[in-house]
């Protein structure tokens, strides 16, 4: 359930390791470093810190699991970020 509903919001789902995955464009740099302050900021108040990869106009967001498979507590953070980036989920 949680993987196509992640899937469905448009993030790449990988089950070995288990992690999500999306690519965030943004039309500037000050753009994309103004989702980037925010994203540090959600990271340090959720205690959750994915992996990023980063262009001028783009951020590639990985998000692994804690433990064995994808949860609801890192969905929620994927939405989270989809929030921040103004992206309705399934686009991007």
């Amino acid at each position: 359930m949680l993987i196509e509903q992640a899937s469905a919001a448009g993030w790449q789902v990988q089950k070995r390791p288990a992690q999500m995955t999306r690519r965030l464009d943004f039309s500037s740099y000050s753009e994309t470093r103004v989702f980037l302050d925010q994203l540090a900021e959600l990271s340090e108040r959720t205690g959750y810190f994915p992996n990023l990869n980063f262009g001028k106009t783009h951020v590639n967001v990985s998000i692994a699991a804690r433990g064995d498979s994808l949860d609801q507590e890192e969905l929620d953070f994927a939405s989270q970020v989809d929030a921040l980036a103004g992206q309705p989920q399934g686009q991007s």
